[in-house]
């Protein structure tokens, strides 16, 4: 076998396989852009969570004011509707 006959062999080899080399190198740089997206992905995901999670927190948290706020108001109508009974009543009393 030649040199030239060597090196043509070679080429040859080399021509064979480089398309499988090059389809497995697309294949690793898709799968690693995919990776990569996914953790992308997953720390938006992460940081919403959060987001929401302080949102919910605030949420309830002015429910409780607000039903606060309600039940006031509901005693100071029964405070208000007695001292509005006490005087009618002493209104009725001294017109008699």
């Amino acid at each position: 076998m030649t040199e030239q006959q060597a090196v043509l062999d070679i080429l040859k080899a080399i021509q064979s396989g480089y398309p499988q080399l090059v389809g497995n190198f697309a294949i690793i740089w898709w799968a690693r852009m995919i990776d990569l997206r996914n953790k992308d992905h997953a720390a938006r995901l992460d940081r919403h969570e959060a987001r929401l999670t302080a949102s919910e927190t605030a949420q309830q948290k002015w429910d409780v004011r607000q039903a606060r706020m309600e039940e006031n108001i509901s005693s100071m109508k029964l405070t208000l509707d007695r001292i509005y009974a006490q005087v009618s009543d002493q209104n009725r009393a001294q017109t008699r």
